[in-house]
């Protein structure tokens, strides 16, 4: 009778730990599938601070030519003063070199972040695994496994909604020094005011 008694609590740790090893692989392949879609995450973000830039960019070069097209006639009207021609193309030069920093820059900095947030989130993914394999019982893994999926959910959450911020912030400085000289050329020149 005892050795039924034994049998039985050795099969029913046996199921328990091969239940405890399932779970802990499921949690594994979990926590490998969300890094990757962090990654892919990050990746889907630097495509779309490109596309931001480059649209800021189509937005000022457009902003140029409009510009360059009422200068242009502005220009003709004006040829009588050639010291105001060479002022008026080195304004033109210096807004276009500004936006251009602008942009330069800011897609050096969101770079230099979505790299640094990277690593970030591979260490905390990291960080995770190693607590998920140190649990003691299946309840208290599942129970920490549910709050890192919380609070990476949480962190994912904001980060899209500061990603988005500085997104529209920093469009505005690509195309303020171009939007800046127009108005002033427009002003100048009786010409319409960029909306």
């Amino acid at each position: 009778m005892a050795t039924a008694k034994t049998a039985n609590k050795a099969k029913t740790t046996t199921t328990e730990d091969k239940t405890f090893k399932a779970a802990q692989e499921t949690v594994q392949k979990t926590v490998q599938a969300a890094q990757k879609t962090a990654q892919e995450n990050v990746k889907v973000a630097q495509e779309n601070v490109q596309k931001a830039v480059k649209t800021a960019q189509d937005t000022a070069k457009k902003t140029v030519k409009a510009a360059q097209v009422n200068v242009e006639k502005a220009v003709k009207d004006a040829t009588s003063n050639l010291g105001d021609v060479k002022e008026f193309s080195k304004a033109n030069y210096e807004a276009i070199v500004a936006s251009s920093k602008a942009a330069a820059e800011i897609a050096k900095t969101a770079n230099a972040e979505f790299i640094e947030n990277s690593k970030k989130a591979v260490e905390k993914s990291v960080a995770d695994t190693k607590a998920l394999f140190a649990a003691k019982t299946p309840a208290e893994f599942f129970e920490l496994q549910a709050s890192i999926f919380k609070t990476r959910y949480e962190e994912m959450m904001s980060e899209s909604t500061r990603f988005k911020d500085v997104v529209s912030k920093n469009g505005t400085q690509v195309v303020e020094p171009l939007k800046a000289r127009y108005e002033a050329v427009a002003t100048k020149y009786n010409l319409p005011l960029a909306s």
